[in-house]
């Protein structure tokens, strides 16, 4: 009995939610090749409509609009008026995202935007959209990997043991979670919590630069590689126990960043737990010179 309950929850992880169907579909194919009529699904427009971006409501515009902008409007006319229409290729999925985030002028509009951001297969396959949580303007913010499955099932950002310890780190400092912006880098959690694609990290870039443009922290700490190579576009490691200046785009200024071990390192080893302590008394310093 035990073993079919585990068995039910990873097909839940998976996104698996058709247990049985008349007759055999292979999904990768079904946009690819036309579907015989009598197991063609009857599409509905509504679950492929893209509610992340406010063309449709916005009135009609007697100018053109420049190239740039153009494209990823189009294509979203073209997925919500063909229901046959093929997958989104990832440059495309990248630019719809691009343009999500870069029409979100507050943190609301940036979460509602997520929210309806159905492009990314992940939106598909994750039980929330985990967007940053904490005062806007909080001194620090602090960036997680990707969602585990406390975070995913919860809505919260470090929830269970992750949680946990990040509580563990903080008190020492004086620090609260309720005080500071806790994020993740990925606004949905992989299938079966396995690694991101680079294509799946690039379309979720721009909603985690919008949202620190928007929820305007102070400073960065980001706990791990992923969201380190995520924001700075490098696999080189960036030194730990020092702030470097980190660029989100052309138009906003650096923001001082410092890496971090994950919280669940503080399990590891007496070297790990050295290592994140060293680093947490630099934050503390840091924080008590600008308060």
């Amino acid at each position: 009995m035990n073993a079919a309950l585990d068995l039910l929850r990873l097909y839940s992880e998976w996104g698996i939610d058709v247990a049985v169907g008349d007759t055999p579909l292979d999904l990768r194919r079904a946009y690819l090749t036309p579907l015989p009529a009598a197991s063609r699904p009857v599409p509905e427009p509504a679950a492929r409509q893209y509610p992340n971006t406010q063309v449709h409501s916005a009135p009609p515009s007697t100018h053109a609009q420049p190239p740039a902008q153009q494209a990823p409007t189009l294509q979203r006319r073209r997925l919500q008026t063909q229901p046959d229409a093929p997958p989104i290729l990832p440059q495309e999925c990248i630019e719809l995202a691009q343009a999500a985030a870069m029409q979100a002028t507050t943190p609301e509009a940036l979460h509602a935007a997520m929210q309806g951001f159905t492009a990314c297969s992940l939106h598909k396959t994750a039980m929330h959209t985990l967007f940053p949580q904490g005062p806007r303007g909080a001194p620090l913010m602090i960036i997680g990997e990707s969602p585990d499955a406390d975070e995913d099932r919860s809505g919260t950002v470090f929830a269970g043991l992750n949680g946990d310890l990040l509580a563990q780190m903080l008190s020492p400092i004086g620090l609260k979670r309720e005080d500071l912006l806790l994020a993740t880098t990925l606004p949905w959690r992989p299938p079966g919590g396995r690694p991101p694609t680079d294509t799946e990290l690039q379309v979720c870039k721009p909603f985690l630069q919008r949202a620190i443009t928007l929820l305007a922290p102070q400073r960065l700490l980001l706990c791990g590689r992923l969201p380190a190579r995520l924001l700075t576009g490098s696999t080189t490691p960036l030194p730990r126990q020092a702030w470097h200046p980190l660029t989100l785009g052309a138009n906003t200024a650096p923001l001082p960043a410092m890496v971090i071990r994950n919280p669940l390192q503080l399990r590891a080893s007496p070297t790990a737990r050295k290592d994140i302590w060293q680093t947490l008394l630099v934050v503390a310093q840091t924080l008590q010179l600008n308060s």
